[in-house]
């Protein structure tokens, strides 16, 4: 295994903004009570898709109605005002700081979020993050097209590649691309990942490979 670049997620990977999230989901789904736990039971399942198109499923799937673009942007404003300060001022995951710092100088580091990229960069240029990143990708750019640029970019192979998510989805598109993978879950949520509590336990991790494959 030879690492060239590192891609990190960003929500549960960089910040605790996971359960913002799903408060917000809930917070701005509560006026619809019928649909209300399949529209939560959808949304956490599909962590990595990102807000628009869940919104498109919600609307055409679940309330079964034609999509309507101006309710969708209602919704994606809300959604907006209820994450966007908390997720400036949530804590970091543990560790993340650390990690970014010390592995900033060291390879070239890119984000892939379900975020969309304009929130993505506000929230980044808030917390003072923009700068550890070569390139940040978001919505609606799907994740295994963000790997796709990477490659290009860097002149790399996949397994040159070492992505850091927090979600069985992560896990998924990380396989079938062919990049190395460690996820950040509390629980073993993902079966067959290498999986740490923190950003601190993945530091110390790929620090100690790092001084092993060079």
């Amino acid at each position: 295994m030879t690492i060239k670049v590192i891609i990190l997620d960003f929500d549960g990977v960089i910040v605790e903004s996971n359960n913002i999230k799903h408060r917000a989901f809930a917070e701005l789904f509560k006026e619809y009570p019928a649909y209300y736990n399949q529209i939560m039971e959808y949304h956490l399942a599909h962590n990595h898709i990102d807000r628009h198109a869940k919104f498109k499923h919600i609307i055409e799937n679940i309330l079964k109605q034609k999509y309507d673009k101006e309710l969708a942007q209602r919704w994606a404003k809300k959604f907006s005002d209820l994450t966007r300060n908390n997720i400036i001022a949530c804590p970091y995951i543990p560790g993340a700081k650390a990690f970014l710092e010390y592995f900033s100088g060291k390879y070239p580091l890119y984000l892939a979020s379900a975020t969309p990229l304009d929130e993505l960069e506000i929230i980044l240029r808030s917390r003072g993050l923009l700068h550890y990143f070569k390139k940040i990708y978001g919505a609606p750019v799907p994740k295994k097209k963000m790997f796709e640029n990477v490659v290009n970019i860097e002149n790399i192979n996949p397994e040159n590649i070492m992505f850091i998510g927090d979600s069985p989805e992560d896990y998924i598109v990380a396989s079938d691309f062919g990049c190395n993978f460690i996820a950040v879950a509390d629980v073993n949520i993902i079966n067959g990942a290498i999986r740490f509590n923190n950003m601190f336990e993945a530091k110390t991790w790929l620090a100690e490979m790092e001084s092993v494959i060079r």
